[in-house]
């Protein structure tokens, strides 16, 4: 079987761990941005294979300079390799990019094409075992998978009052990627009328829209909403875009279906705000939450990084409540509060809403 690059890059970053006292122990690499994507991740004019050549490999602690600001960053090869807020240095075979998990790094930063930027390594390895307990890999043949809808990560949201059948959510059905059919099928086959989509504009969407008739017929009836929100869900643009997303959803009608690229993450934030309305428990926002995890990435129930990653849920909506923790029994009071007063829908909006998820 070939070996994957990320195989590959542990394996060499664990044989640079290993090197003599007299090899180089604090690397250093000058790059620049070459651009900046449109969620605020900033792609570095550097390989993986250079900083691999280098002696930097996954699970590192690196010291990052970005014009003027310096910060220490883990090295990865996902989002979720670190905490809601903290800084990464992402790594691809063909690819770097510095991001803040759901932040926006250029906003934050200051990060424009061109800025420079120096890499330089603070703790080899000094990241691993945390990484080791995030690390995330996913298959994209169907055959790996139980069912058509575990592939596309389709599913009908529940929790609290929420109808049955009446929220669908899964990865993009317009993508060009081997899941898209799959969940363009089902979200037909469960009879969707209203679609939101966290991940494209009307223009991205335009061509790929067209391969996909029922989506297409939905979208020229007006019954698809184009929002491509980022991932900062405590940032004012964020709250804006959600203001369009439910104020169109409480004007619409249902089945309804929210996807974004995988449907993690915006999409599963989202669907838990809408079971929360609801009056869905904390354990049944966190249950359909990690059931991405588990569909995309087999992630089990009973391991660490389970936990780790179910973590997301209850730091969301502490992050919403000003920094305090979220029961149960302030749940929805505090959703509620946050769209209201922050996302600024108004009460017949919510009361539409509610009413829309429980038909």
């Amino acid at each position: 079987m070939k070996k994957s690059f990320l195989h590959v890059f542990l394996v060499a970053a664990l044989f640079a761990a290993g090197m003599s006292l007299s090899a180089k122990s604090n690397p250093s690499v000058k790059t620049e941005v070459a651009s900046v994507d449109q969620h605020g991740n900033v792609n570095l004019a550097i390989t993986g294979k250079l900083l691999a050549a280098k002696g930097f490999g996954l699970g590192d602690i690196v010291s990052v300079t970005v014009g003027k600001l310096k910060f220490d960053a883990p090295s990865g090869k996902n989002y979720t390799d670190v905490d809601r807020g903290e800084y990464l240095l992402r790594i691809k075979e063909d690819e770097v990019s510095l991001a803040i998990t759901m932040g926006n790094f250029a906003e934050k930063t200051g990060a424009t094409v061109g800025t420079p930027v120096t890499i330089t390594m603070k703790e080899r390895l000094g990241y691993l075992r945390t990484y080791q307990t995030r690390l995330l890999n996913k298959s994209n043949e169907r055959a790996d998978f139980s069912s058509d809808a575990v592939f596309a990560n389709f599913r009908a949201v529940k929790g609290g009052s929420l109808a049955e059948n009446r929220l669908f959510r899964s990865c993009n059905p317009i993508e060009t990627d081997a899941r898209a059919p799959y969940a363009a099928s089902l979200a037909e086959q469960a009879g969707v009328a209203t679609v939101l989509n966290l991940a494209d504009s009307e223009q991205s969407a335009k061509e790929r829209v067209q391969v996909f008739p029922y989506y297409e017929q939905l979208a020229q009836a007006g019954n698809v909403k184009y929002v491509a929100t980022g991932v900062s869900f405590t940032e004012p643009e964020f709250a804006q875009k959600l203001h369009e997303a439910l104020s169109f959803l409480a004007a619409k009608s249902g089945p309804y279906y929210i996807h974004g690229k995988e449907g993690r993450m915006r999409t599963g934030m989202l669907c838990s705000l809408l079971a929360a309305v609801c009056g869905a428990s904390m354990d049944e926002l966190c249950d359909d939450y990690m059931e991405s995890y588990v569909n995309y990435y087999n992630v089990r129930t009973d391991t660490v990084q389970y936990a780790s990653l179910r973590q997301a849920v209850p730091d969301f909506f502490s992050a919403l409540n000003g920094g305090k923790a979220v029961t149960d029994k302030n749940l929805k009071a505090v959703t509620e509060k946050y769209l209201l007063k922050t996302v600024k829908i108004t009460t017949d909006e919510l009361e539409a809403l509610r009413k829309g998820l429980q038909q």
